[in-house]
């Protein structure tokens, strides 16, 4: 690992499992969202990672839709912060996100927190990688 310019250390952008469970204070954020109207949530409610936080792509990661800005624009920094606050992830935790769409909502995550400078990465695979019970 390296370290960014605000003295914040940098993971690789992609962990296997054994990497991101070696990591100390490690939050695991399940970032599962279909463009089919299932429920992220329900998803998580049926089994997440233990420990993992749900991340709701259209609350936490997008500010509101419209027409001239699309249907998932970036919040703020400031809004976003306040997010990741609000889910007990602090500026220095390491992020490891997952979902089970080839990274497609968790690399969302993923990339916000590391233009910030975040120690953030996705887990290969994703969910389905685990290969350990899931938490309930």
């Amino acid at each position: 690992m390296s370290s960014g310019s605000s003295g914040v250390s940098i993971l690789p952008p992609v962990l296997d499992t054994a990497e991101a469970t070696s990591l100390s204070g490690v939050v695991f954020c399940d970032v599962r969202w279909y463009l089919d109207g299932r429920s992220g949530q329900d998803a998580y409610d049926s089994g997440h990672l233990p420990g993992a936080v749900f991340v709701d792509l259209d609350e936490h990661l997008t500010s509101d839709p419209g027409p001239k800005v699309g249907r998932h624009p970036f919040p703020t920094p400031k809004a976003f912060a306040r997010s990741m606050g609000a889910l007990g992830i602090g500026p220095d935790d390491p992020v490891v996100a997952y979902d089970d769409a080839g990274g497609m909502a968790a690399g969302r995550l993923v990339w916000m927190l590391r233009i910030l400078d975040r120690p953030a990465a996705l887990l290969d695979g994703g969910i389905g990688a685990w290969g350990e019970p899931l938490e309930t």
